[in-house]
């Protein structure tokens, strides 16, 4: 194979970065308009929004527009006295089919975009919704190391939540006023160009004072998000800790520094809001000082005979100046709770934009089995600090025969669990391999692979799903008879059976409803069924009971030879039944052999053997 066929990818990276903000409102935007993108998969309904839309707004200006031919060919010559009655019916007719039809469409277009915009917004909080479980499954087990539960729970459900609102603000409200803004434009145009220009002046000191405050939402709008996040934070430590705060008093710690992060939050928030009503109170001035120069321009130039302007198209144009003020009103008041969910928007596209685990190589073969050994070559691995990387394995070489039972001990951070990890490809080595039979794993299709693996955690983890369907997890199809086999292996049948509802009983939220020792067991009969080659027991048998314990060693046991077995451990009795024992110190394999040949050389196995014994014989 050619040398760079065997080019060692990196190790997983860390959540990437935000890009650069350089601080615009544009800027801050981009994760609302790639929602909008987001969006366009539904492009009927969006269509649909925005032509009905349109037909609202002309539906609108269409009974402002029929004031001009009411007032000047229909009012004023019936003050004069060439008045004619039968060139004045047509046109009263065709007014009247006018604005019946605007009456009838108008009801129609409001009740249809009302749905349509609904419907746009909900497909996109569900294609969001859909998009972080899939992220959260595919990305890196090291992401969740560094990040935090709370700061994840934020991001998927208020964060996500804020966002999409902003895609309802959008569709339901947003666009029908722009829509109505630019319809009254038209219009105005239409009757007046050059007064709609006069019309215009105000606009941009209007934007420059929107702008500003804009800029101030925005970045408020991020640092209010960023407090949440640490809210959630403290709130999950106190129900995850409850057990200790209470055992240490620690209740009124906890308030105070909740209280703390609370009243954080409401000076962020508030500070957003003071600039929204800010904004919204200097639009308020604005307007209606504009209105009132417009209207005193279009009355003097109907008295000068200026610009062609009759008191019809005054009137009409006065209308829709009237009109747009409402559409106008409602932007600043919507555009601002829009800008207050840029903060969300980006924290919620930072989880969604995260790098996933790497991918199979393009010829990657699919797992037949374990028949020879599993080899690691110079394997080395780190992990990502806030003060740079940390080394956690260094030049691992070890190989392990299929069917051999291999115990890895050593000291709390020594790389245990770490070397577990890499075994189940959690993460690829930085430097080094790992090799299959003689096939680099990296060579190996991640699913196939998989599918010759099984682990059980210290933390044993259920689904709140009945204890038939817990076991059966590990191999869907695993039939009934087979799941009992299971469980009869791993010591946990009769304690099932014993249940009021036997293997049809739910374990409850993580398992909850059943003893730390029965759900070890559950979840050891997962891995059992799932009749893998490689079997890992990371710390497995820490929460049993010595009986069960020796259950289970037994069903390990029966598993000698047919499987091969790593166990990370620290129980002697654990230990010692392992073909091989592999003690890692700082990273690195000091020690290596059998329980009685280590004992005999007095290292660091030996000095972790005397500790436990001299523990178990001081609490006996």
């Amino acid at each position: 194979m050619p040398a760079e066929d065997h080019a060692q990818p990196q190790p997983d990276s860390p959540p990437p970065s935000p890009p650069a903000d350089d601080g615009s409102t544009r800027a801050a935007l981009r994760p609302i308009f790639r929602l909008l993108r987001m969006s366009l998969k539904e492009w009927p309904a969006a269509t649909g929004v925005v032509l009905l839309g349109g037909l609202i707004a002309t539906t609108r200006y269409v009974r402002a527009w029929v004031i001009q031919p009411v007032l000047d060919d229909v009012v004023l010559p019936s003050t004069v006295e060439d008045f004619d009655l039968d060139a004045i019916t047509p046109i009263l007719s065709e007014l009247g089919l006018i604005l019946f039809g605007t009456l009838l469409l108008a009801p129609l277009a409001v009740l249809g975009r009302g749905y349509l915009a609904e419907l746009t917004a909900a497909r996109v909080r569900q294609r969001v919704d859909v998009a972080i479980a899939r992220k959260f499954l595919r990305v890196p087990l090291r992401v969740f190391r560094e990040g935090s539960s709370g700061d994840f729970l934020a991001r998927s459900m208020a964060d996500a939540g804020a966002a999409c609102q902003s895609v309802m603000l959008i569709y339901k409200d947003f666009i029908l006023n722009v829509e109505m803004i630019l319809g009254g434009v038209t219009l105005m145009l239409w009757l007046s160009w050059q007064m709609a220009i006069i019309s215009l002046v105000a606009v941009p000191p209007f934007a420059f004072v929107v702008a500003g405050f804009m800029q101030r939402i925005v970045n408020q709008s991020t640092r209010r998000q960023v407090a949440q996040g640490e809210l959630s934070d403290r709130l999950i430590a106190i129900l995850s800790g409850i057990k200790v705060i209470k055992a240490f008093r620690g209740e009124s710690i906890e308030q105070s520094a909740f209280n703390g992060e609370t009243d954080e939050y409401f000076k962020r928030h508030m500070k957003m809001m003071k600039n929204g009503a800010m904004m919204k109170a200097s639009t308020e001035a604005m307007y209606p000082l504009t209105g009132a120069l417009v209207l005193g321009a279009g009355a003097y130039c109907v008295m000068e005979g200026l610009f062609g302007m009759s008191l019809g198209s005054l009137t009409t144009f006065a209308i829709v100046l009237i009109t747009i003020y409402k559409p106008i009103k409602s932007l600043t008041r919507i555009f601002p709770r829009i800008l207050e969910s840029t903060g969300s928007a980006k924290r919620l596209f930072e989880i969604l934009d995260l790098a996933e685990e790497v991918p199979d190589r393009p010829d990657a073969r699919p797992m037949e089995g374990l028949t020879k050994s599993i080899r690691f070559r110079d394997v080395a691995f780190s992990y990502a600090t806030p003060s740079g990387e940390t080394t956690v394995l260094d030049g691992i070489d070890l190989e392990v025969a299929a069917g051999e039972v291999v115990a890895l001990v050593g000291r709390t951070g020594a790389g245990k669990s770490t070397l577990v990890d890499l075994v189940l490809r959690f993460h690829d080595p930085a430097r080094g391999s790992i090799e299959i039979d003689g096939i680099d794993l990296r060579d190996l299709r991640r699913v196939s692979f998989l599918d010759h693996v099984a682990l059980v955690t210290q933390e044993p983890f259920l689904f709140d799903e009945s204890i038939l369907d817990n076991i059966r997890y590990g191999r869907p199809e695993a039939s009934d008879e087979e799941v009992r086999d299971a469980a009869k292996a791993a010591a946990a049948h009769e304690f099932i059976e014993a249940l009021p509802e036997g293997y049809d009983t739910m374990a409850g939220e993580f398992g909850l409803r059943l003893s730390g020792g029965q759900r070890q067991r559950i979840t050891i009969a997962r891995a059992i069924v799932a009749n893998a080659s490689i079997l890992v027991f990371d710390e497995a048998t820490s929460a049993l009971d010595s009986q069960t314990e020796r259950a289970v060693q037994d069903a390990i046991e029966g598993l000698r030879g047919q499987r091969t077995i790593f166990l990370v451990a620290h129980r002697l009795s654990t230990i010692e039944r392992a073909d091989r024992i592999v003690v890692l110190d700082e990273g690195r394999i000091a020690e290596m052999g059998d329980h009685a040949t280590l004992l005999t050389q007095g290292g660091i196995y030996a000095e972790l053997i005397g500790a436990q014994m001299g523990q178990t014989a001081a609490a006996s």
